[in-house]
C-alpha cells in the first residue's frame, strides 16, 4: 500500500565533532517520515467564527481561509480523518459530538475523584483566598459573558458530513482507538494556550503516546504587547512542539505530500486545484459566503 511522505521538523541537542556543548549549536532538523493516511487525523482546535482581540481574530481569521480550508479539504481525498474540538461548549452545538461521547461528556461526570488538596477554596481562589485570584479585564468579562456562548466554528470550517466533533481528550482518544489513529496534525487556536494545553491538545495527546505533528503555518498565538511584532510566543509554541513534544510540519508540504500520493492523474483531473475535493464553485461560496466578524 503506497504512503504519504511527508516532511517533518524537530529540534536536535545532538553535535557535530569537535563542537562545544552549547545552545547556540543546536538546531532544527529535518527529515521525510511515511505515514499511512488511514492512520493520521487533522485535529481543528478552537477555529471560532469571533475572538475579543480583533488583531488575533484578522491573523486567524487569515489562516483559516489560505491555509486550513484548503488542507482540510486535501485531507478528504486521501482518507486523513478530520476532528473538530472547538472546546466543550461549542461542540455541543454540533449533532456530531455525540459520536464517541461517554458518560463524562453526557452527563459532566468527573473521571476521576476531586483531590482533598489544595482546598477546594483555594483551587477556586474563592473566600479568604480570593486575593490571589487573577481577575480579568472588564471587556474580556462581558465577552465571556455575552459573546462566548455564541461563539462557532468558523463558517468555512462548519463540519461535513464524515468529520467528527469532540469536548474532551477522552472523547479524542475513544474516537482515535476506534479508528486505529496513531498521526495526529494540529491545526487552530491559539498556539501557545489551547492548541498546546487543551486535554485534547498536543502535551496531554503527546503523553498519551500519540505521535504529534504541529501545523506551522495553520496557527498563531495570543502574544503580548512586546511580543506581538516579531510573534515571539507563536514561534516559542512550535519550538516547544519540536523541542519538548514531537514534531512540526507545514500545511504546504502536507498537500504536496498528498498530491504525490494521489499521483499526477489527480491534479489533472480536477484542473490543478491542488488536490482539493470541493467544486470550485462550491469553494468560492465557502469564501465569498463568509459571516462578517463580530
Amino acid at each position: 500500500m503506497a504512503e504519504l511522505d511527508l516532511k517533518l521538523r524537530h529540534y536536535h541537542f545532538d553535535f557535530g565533532e569537535g563542537q562545544l556543548w552549547l545552545e547556540e549549536n543546536t538546531r532544527a532538523v529535518e527529515s521525510v517520515r511515511s505515514f499511512k493516511p488511514q492512520e493520521m487525523a487533522l485535529i481543528l482546535v478552537d477555529c471560532w467564527d469571533r475572538h475579543y482581540l480583533k488583531s488575533f481574530l484578522a491573523r486567524s481569521d487569515q489562516i483559516i481561509r489560505e491555509h486550513i480550508v484548503p488542507l482540510r479539504d486535501a485531507c478528504h481525498e486521501i482518507g486523513i480523518t478530520v476532528v473538530h474540538a472547538p472546546s466543550p461548549a461549542q461542540a455541543k452545538m454540533y449533532p456530531q459530538w455525540l459520536q464517541y461521547a461517554g458518560d463524562e461528556e453526557l452527563f459532566s461526570r468527573q473521571a476521576t475523584s476531586v483531590p482533598d488538596w489544595p482546598p477546594p477554596g483555594f483551587r477556586s481562589r474563592s473566600g479568604e483566598y480570593q486575593q490571589f485570584a487573577k481577575q480579568p479585564g472588564a471587556v474580556v468579562q462581558a465577552w465571556r459573558v455575552v459573546e462566548a456562548d455564541q461563539r462557532r466554528i468558523a463558517p468555512e470550517l462548519e463540519p461535513q458530513d464524515g468529520e467528527f466533533v469532540i469536548a474532551t481528550g477522552r472523547q479524542l482518544h475513544r474516537l482515535l482507538r476506534h479508528r486505529k489513529i496513531l498521526h495526529l496534525l494540529y491545526a487552530g487556536f491559539a498556539a501557545n494556550m489551547c492548541v498546546l494545553a487543551r486535554d485534547y491538545g498536543m502535551r496531554a495527546m503527546h503523553h498519551r503516546g500519540y505521535n504529534t505533528i504541529l501545523l506551522r503555518d495553520c496557527t498563531t498565538g495570543i502574544e503580548a504587547h512586546d511580543t506581538v511584532g516579531a510573534q515571539a510566543l507563536t514561534r516559542a509554541a512550535i519550538l516547544e512542539a519540536e523541542m519538548l513534544l514531537d514534531f512540526t510540519a507545514d500545511s504546504e508540504d502536507l498537500r504536496a505530500a498528498i498530491q504525490r500520493y494521489l499521483g499526477p492523474d489527480a491534479a489533472d483531473s480536477q484542473g490543478g486545484s491542488g488536490g482539493t475535493s470541493v467544486a470550485n464553485g462550491e469553494f468560492v461560496r465557502r469564501l465569498t459566503g463568509r459571516v462578517a466578524r463580530k
